[in-house]
Formats: structure tokens, C-alpha cells, sequence
């Protein structure tokens, strides 16, 4: 009698329902070859295509950033030299930087204070006036000028060094040098191991993959699926139907990400700033999101064309919201797919701690949540699947 009890409890049927959801993912072998086959077509289209063209780096867009979007710069000034005679080349320089309507120049006494600050996106960029900067100019030496960015910072790039390089022809041309004497030596920090262009792009792949995969795969969970129709006669709730197919998707997309990962970091050599726990925990909340986003999706339709066509939809307009290059306001602070770029730029670029994205954790499983009852509040309205 105990037995039977137990049988009929709420957790054990969540639990058979899951197992029998991962059968009937297991039984569907088309379909769990796309899952893999989509993700290694991209990772093995970037690789063919970085490898036939070995010029290197991301698009930069060459534009200059108009006035009020002034960058933040900062400025450390290690030359203390005086050759040049009537002013001091490096503050001169410095001044230069300063009067450029393209800059904002905040000044620091250290590198190790301005890598800090760059890390703390306290500025956009900085430059470092070498020791020696003076003495170069004046025996018709270059004088490079570091100029350092953040990896992360992938579409502020080319603005900066092309506002950066203004200045450096204001102040060549005004000083009468055409013989290049001021020169820019470009250096991204906090930069991964491996291809830049494979991690930069890759990087967005992975947390992409994770959410929109597992939604389109969860998508068909529920909709025109007659066995559990059959099953709801029994004394199985929709709401535990619901909890079953979000956790057996939500393992289908644990799934790829593996597969995700090690194309990522074996066919490019990337070695992130970061330990492998911290990636996958990040792909694990898209997998958990897109799951109970695709399960709200298929209690929403009713039939699997619509289903087909909404995630479309989402696909397409996660696209256009989800990538960064783009102002999307308040979406950027609760849209799961946004949130995870920004966690997975900053763990595998700058090494920095999950526990400083409390705040975007906590969110995502609000909006997982809100999915559920949502698409428990639809179900339980409907006497039919079909």
C-alpha cells in the first residue's frame, strides 16, 4: 500500500514524465541531429573562413564618434624627459588628447590605475605615454604611444583608434612632422587565449545556441503531443507535465552546450579567462530560460505550424535585440539572451566572478518562472492539445 503511495506522489510522477520526455528526445533522431549538426555547420563555416583569410581582427568600423558620445579616456604620462626645446612634448600631447572633442581625458599617475579603471569600464580606453617619448621626437625616432582597450569592447574599437590616430595627425601636422615620428601601437586587454575573431564571435555563439536552440527544441513540447493527452487523464497535473518537458529540454540543451564548448575552445584553441564550471553555469541558465520560454511557446499555440512560426518570430527578433549593437533600453536588463552576453563576455574575456552578476542570475530565473505559470495558466484553460 506504501508503495502505491509513493508511486502517486507528485514527485515521482514529475520524475517519470522527465524520464519518459528524454525517450521520446532519444527516440527522435532527426531531431537530435540538428541540434548538433546546426551548431558544428557555424563553428566549422567560422573555422573554414578564418583560416582561407588571415588578415585577422574584426570589422573596425572606421568612423569617428560625434561629440556627444565623447570616449572616456585615460592618459599616464611615464616620460620625464626634456629635450625638446620651449615645452614638454608628452604634456603637450596629453593636451592634444584633451582638446579633441572626441575625448574625454581623465589623467592617472600609474598604468596599473588606468588597467584597473579600464577594467572597471571607468573608461573606454587608455594611452600610455612611454619613458623616452620626448627624447625619440627629438632624434627623428617613432615614439609610440600604447594605446589599450578592452576585448570586450568589440564594436568601440575601431571608433576609438580612429578618433585616437585624429589626434595623432593634429599633432604631427601641427608640430610640421611628416616623417611619422608619433606613431599608435594598438593592444587589447583582457584578451583570451586563441583566435580573437573566433572568440569574440563565438563567445555570442554559445549563449545564442544555448537559449534560442533549447526554445525551438522545447517549442514542440507540448502542442499536438496526443500521448499526454492520454497521460492527463491520469491523475498527472498540467502543471507537473509542465515542470517534466522544461527540465528534460532543459538537459537537451546542457547537452549541446557541451558540444558547443569544446568546438569552441578545441577548433580555435581558445583558452578563457575563466574555469570551465563558470561557462557552463552560464549556458546552463540560457538552457533553463529558453526551455520554459519554448514550453510557454507550445502551450501558447495550437498546432505545430504556429509553433513553428513563433519561434521564427523569436528567432528573428532575439537577433535584432540580443546582439549588443543596439540600444533595446530596459530589454537589456531583463531579456535572459542579453543578460548571458554580457555574463559570458565578462567571465570569458575579463575572468570576472559569477557572484558579481547576482543581480542578472536572479532576474533570469524570475523570468524562467514567470514562463511557467504563464504557460500553466494557458494549459490549464485548455481541454485539448490540438
Amino acid at each position: 500500500m506504501s508503495v502505491k503511495r509513493k508511486n502517486n506522489t507528485k514527485l515521482w510522477r514529475v520524475w517519470s514524465m522527465f524520464l519518459k520526455e528524454l525517450r521520446l528526445i532519444e527516440n527522435d533522431k532527426f531531431a537530435l541531429l540538428l541540434v548538433f549538426v546546426l551548431p558544428g555547420m557555424i563553428m566549422g563555416t567560422m573555422w573554414v573562413a578564418l583560416n582561407q583569410r588571415r588578415v585577422g581582427g574584426v570589422g573596425q568600423d572606421t568612423s569617428t564618434t560625434k561629440s556627444e558620445d565623447a570616449i572616456i579616456v585615460g592618459v599616464v604620462d611615464l616620460d620625464p624627459t626634456d629635450t625638446f626645446p620651449g615645452e614638454d612634448l608628452s604634456e603637450n600631447f596629453t593636451w592634444y588628447l584633451e582638446q579633441s572633442p572626441d575625448f574625454i581625458v581623465v589623467r592617472y599617475d600609474t598604468e596599473e590605475e588606468a588597467l584597473n579603471a579600464l577594467y572597471a569600464d571607468t573608461v573606454d580606453a587608455y594611452a600610455v605615454i612611454p619613458y623616452g617619448f620626448e627624447g625619440n621626437i627629438t632624434g627623428d625616432i617613432p615614439a609610440f604611444v600604447e594605446v589599450h582597450i578592452s576585448s570586450t569592447k568589440f564594436e568601440e574599437q575601431g571608433a576609438i583608434f580612429s578618433a585616437f590616430d585624429d589626434v595623432v595627425v593634429r599633432f604631427r601636422t601641427d608640430h610640421g612632422w611628416v616623417k611619422g615620428e608619433v606613431r599608435m601601437n594598438e593592444i587589447r586587454e583582457f584578451e583570451p587565449v586563441g583566435d580573437y575573431s573566433a572568440a569574440t564571435f563565438g563567445v555570442f555563439l554559445l549563449v545564442f545556441s544555448s537559449f534560442i536552440a533549447t526554445a525551438a527544441t522545447a517549442a514542440q513540447a507540448i502542442v499536438g503531443d496526443v500521448p499526454l493527452n492520454r497521460m492527463l487523464l491520469t491523475p498527472a497535473t498540467k502543471m507537473e507535465s509542465i515542470l517534466a518537458k522544461s527540465l528534460a529540454y532543459f538537459v537537451l540543451g546542457m547537452v549541446q552546450a557541451q558540444f558547443l564548448l569544446l568546438l569552441w575552445m578545441g577548433l580555435f584553441g581558445i583558452v578563457p579567462n575563466t574555469d570551465y564550471l563558470t561557462l557552463n553555469a552560464v549556458l546552463a541558465l540560457m538552457a533553463i530560460s529558453g526551455s520554459c520560454l519554448g514550453v510557454f511557446i507550445s502551450t501558447l499555440c495550437k498546432t505545430r505550424l504556429q509553433a513553428n512560426q513563433s519561434f521564427l518570430f523569436l528567432l528573428f527578433s532575439s537577433f535584432i535585440v540580443g546582439t549588443g549593437f543596439m540600444d533595446v533600453g530596459v530589454i537589456d536588463e531583463y531579456y535572459p539572451l542579453n543578460l548571458g552576453r554580457v555574463m559570458i563576455i565578462d567571465t570569458a574575456f575579463k575572468g570576472v566572478a559569477l557572484a558579481s552578476f547576482t543581480d542578472s542570475i536572479v532576474r533570469i530565473f524570475v523570468f524562467s518562472l514567470a514562463m511557467l505559470f504563464l504557460a500553466w495558466v494557458i494549459f490549464a484553460k485548455r481541454q485539448t492539445l490540438a
